[in-house]
């Protein structure tokens, strides 16, 4: 499998440039064909009506967020031109969640970016990167907000669980797991885990091994890690912690392997690696 149809998710951010660079290099690695789908995170018109004197000010505001589209538009097509790579061009005049969902399915791999903590639309961008995991069907490569954004794919982390999710990202990252020179399989043990009879430790053993043996058969070799984390509450913060010492340039995660609505309550793995994961995460669900 190779990924052949990239989207890229841009906005008028800081960030979006390096979103970019950091796409059109994994394109040119697969010589796939690059998609930009660019939407603002901003308001409805309607709340530029509901205080007294400002629908003179909303004309201004229209044209100023016209002219970031055209400016990231023509940045887009010249680095194509420069890259010698064929793509192509969305753009949506106001934020467009579901429009990007349904793109997103027709793509191999989506790429957007974290929330900065520091963003006036950190809750939207929170919101949206969030409904794009759970509801496209696609695998999401997630950037983060900070920090230079290097090629991934030389040592690639599988944050594994057993899971229905986690199965899903190790296919979904199977472009990816050949080539790389490290791949590690990382299980984060809880109190809870711990106390599983001897026949389900026996079991769990028996598909990493099954796992192990599919992934040989790609030409991935595997090593295996295991940390211990306080509860499931805190696996997340236990992960990003790993991975943070790891050196590793990539992880691959299972989306809200737990019910969604935990997740929401407590935090939860799926939740640390949205907002705090300082490498790039490819996540499934």
């Amino acid at each position: 499998m190779q990924y052949k149809t990239l989207l890229v998710y841009l906005d008028p951010s800081e960030r979006a440039q390096a979103r970019l660079d950091f796409s059109l290099t994994l394109a040119g690695r697969f010589d796939a064909h690059l998609i930009g789908l660019y939407s603002p995170f901003a308001p409805e018109a309607r709340e530029y009506f509901t205080v007294a004197g400002c629908a003179p000010y909303y004309n201004d505001y229209c044209n100023a967020r016209r002219a970031q589209q055209e400016a990231a538009e023509e940045s887009f097509r010249h680095a194509l031109r420069r890259a010698g790579m064929e793509g192509e061009w969305i753009g949506f005049d106001d934020y467009a969640e579901q429009p990007i969902i349904r793109r997103s399915r027709h793509a191999d791999l989506l790429v957007a970016g974290q929330a900065a903590p520091d963003d006036e639309a950190h809750s939207l961008r929170a919101r949206f990167l969030e409904g794009v995991v759970m509801t496209s069907g696609r695998p999401v490569l997630v950037l983060p907000y900070a920090g230079a954004l290097r090629p991934v794919g030389d040592s690639i982390v599988i944050a594994w669980d057993g899971s229905r999710e986690a199965a899903r990202a190790v296919h979904d990252a199977m472009a990816l797991l050949p080539g790389a020179k490290r791949v590690t399989m990382l299980h984060i043990g809880t109190p809870a885990a711990s106390g599983v009879a001897t026949s389900g430790v026996a079991t769990s053993d028996a598909r990493i091994a099954d796992l192990d043996a599919m992934l040989a058969r790609h030409a991935v070799n595997v090593d295996f890690a295991q940390c211990m984390s306080d509860s499931d509450e805190t696996a997340g913060d236990t992960l990003l912690s790993w991975v943070a010492t790891s050196g590793c340039d990539l992880v691959v995660a299972g989306a809200y392997g737990h019910p969604h609505w935990r997740e929401r309550l407590l935090g939860g793995v799926t939740r640390a690696l949205l907002e705090s994961a300082t490498v790039p995460v490819l996540l499934s669900h």
